[in-house]
């Protein structure tokens, strides 16, 4: 039941029934999914203990996090109900997946929606249009392809939230996957990319384009990283300068669009310098609008977090994306099925944190939960002992596998799972010398903190000056866009 729900949340979060007919309208799918979630807990085997929500370095900022977007606000009351909702699916999420089985699908059927997400947009514009989004595309979209549900009802929506589907429809169906489910993989690939391509985001062309890189450099030794980054750098440049609408970037300051954006990030900057408390979360409209006659919206993540939760706020968001990179890029990992989670939520990550600077989606439901699948990461590879979904035994090579596209067969309860020997890095001091090649990784399971020193439950000192440095670069970054775009 407790993962039911938080897959129905995620169908819910994409799909949004509530907006395909009125008598969905009076169903609060959400509201039902979050009670029905809640009640899981308390049917669990497991006990549940105040400890089990704060074990990893996520637990705590997120935690952190919450609390000052409530205790930030003018009108704390009017604002709890949206940040407990989160919270709940937050730690429903981290208490759920309890193994990297039970990680895996998730992440799939994450996969999947993004993807059905594309095809709807595709369906409409071309075969079937249930939700009337062919009008608005060719109205006053101006023939930039949307999808008429509100999280993606503008081009520069859909295109950000499918960016990160590429990578993810890669790991999830194509590395080291069966050629069958490989081939449906490349159709799910070229409907995603043909679907961000007519809605000609230059944000979204740019976001999509560096995250197939990242799929390409991530994982790899330092040499073919700079080698990968060197030929992008200079070959792909004008390839992306090529699609449609790209070329108003060399004439930004005669954009009406592109200066109204600036003109709203200069009023949030303006917020997060004068308030340490910023203006509160949901006031940065109407008090930009107060004060400046300008009714724009933050577009932008860091915009958003800074401007209405000031510095605090941006400390706490940028402690909560510095721990979810340190746990991908310092984990290692003993499987497949666990190099595939890790390098999916990667592909997640970091394509939020570079959109994020040209979409607003600071407090969508898709950060908390991605920052939740991190948190069980880091908890099953340091904290908790391995599961028995997670004990695998190598098939003989003449024995078929009766569903190629799942992990391999559980081994009985009485059986001992064969324990592969894993060979130390040469040194330390390179991420990827940690790691084995992707080929070399084997199929089997290995004792649960095989190569781990120590678990983190917490912060350390290199967490602060690291997310100290962090903050000081958005800066930096924030006053280059102002003044230079």
């Amino acid at each position: 039941m407790d993962f039911a729900c938080i897959v129905l949340f995620l169908a819910f979060y994409y799909l949004k029934p509530q907006e395909w007919a009125p008598i969905f309208g009076t169903i609060h799918f959400v509201q039902l999914t979050i009670g029905a979630s809640l009640c899981s807990l308390f049917f669990r085997e497991r006990s549940l203990k105040i400890i089990d929500f704060f074990k990893t370095p996520q637990d705590w900022a997120v935690f952190a996090f919450i609390v000052w977007g409530i205790f930030s606000s003018p009108e704390p009351n009017g604002v709890f109900g949206e940040f407990s909702t989160r919270y709940v699916f937050y730690f429903v999420t981290v208490l759920t997946l309890t193994s990297y089985f039970r990680l895996n699908k998730f992440l799939g059927w994450w996969t999947f929606f993004i993807a059905i997400t594309a095809i709807l947009a595709l369906a409409g514009e071309f075969f079937w249009d249930p939700l009337d989004s062919y009008a608005i595309t060719h109205g006053r979209m101006k023939d930039r392809l949307i999808l008429n549900l509100s999280m993606v009802n503008n081009p520069n929506a859909l295109a950000h939230t499918l960016a990160p589907g590429v990578a993810m429809l890669y790991y999830s169906m194509i590395w080291k996957r069966p050629i069958v489910l490989k081939a449906f993989g490349y159709v799910g690939i070229a409907l995603i990319i043909y679907a961000i391509y007519l809605t000609f985001s230059k944000g979204g062309y740019i976001i999509a384009a560096m995250t197939v890189v990242a799929i390409f450099t991530f994982g790899r030794p330092k040499y073919v990283q700079v080698g990968i980054i060197v030929i992008v750098a200079s070959m792909g440049s004008a390839a992306i300068y090529s699609l449609p609408r790209m070329n108003e970037l060399q004439n930004s300051k005669a954009d009406p669009a592109i200066q109204g954006r600036i003109a709203s990030f200069r009023h949030g900057y303006s917020y997060y310098n004068r308030y340490i408390t910023g203006v509160g979360y949901g006031n940065f409209m109407g008090r930009q609008l107060a004060e400046y006659k300008l009714n724009k919206a933050p577009h932008s993540v860091y915009n958003a977090i800074g401007a209405q939760q000031g510095k605090p706020g941006m400390f706490l968001f940028l402690l909560i994306m510095w721990s979810n990179f340190r746990t991908l890029l310092f984990l290692r990992t003993r499987t497949n099925e666990e190099e595939r989670a890790r390098r999916i939520l990667f592909a997640l990550v970091f394509s939020y944190a570079l959109s994020g600077w040209m979409v607003d989606f600071a407090y969508r439901p898709s950060f908390f939960l991605f920052a939740a699948a991190i948190s069980v990461i880091h908890r099953l590879a340091y904290i908790y002992e391995p599961s028995p979904e997670d004990h695998a035994v190598e098939r003989p090579k003449w024995m078929p596998n009766p569903m190629p596209y799942m992990r391999n067969a559980t081994l009985p309860k009485s059986s001992t799972p064969y324990v592969p020997t894993v060979k130390e890095p040469e040194s330390s001091g390179s991420w990827s010398k940690q790691h084995k090649e992707p080929e070399e990784l084997e199929s089997n399971t290995a004792p649960a903190g095989a190569g781990v020193k120590k678990a983190r439950h917490g912060f350390d000192w290199i967490d602060i000056v690291v997310t100290l440095v962090f903050m000081k670069a958005v800066a930096v970054a924030w006053v280059y866009f102002i003044n230079n775009i």
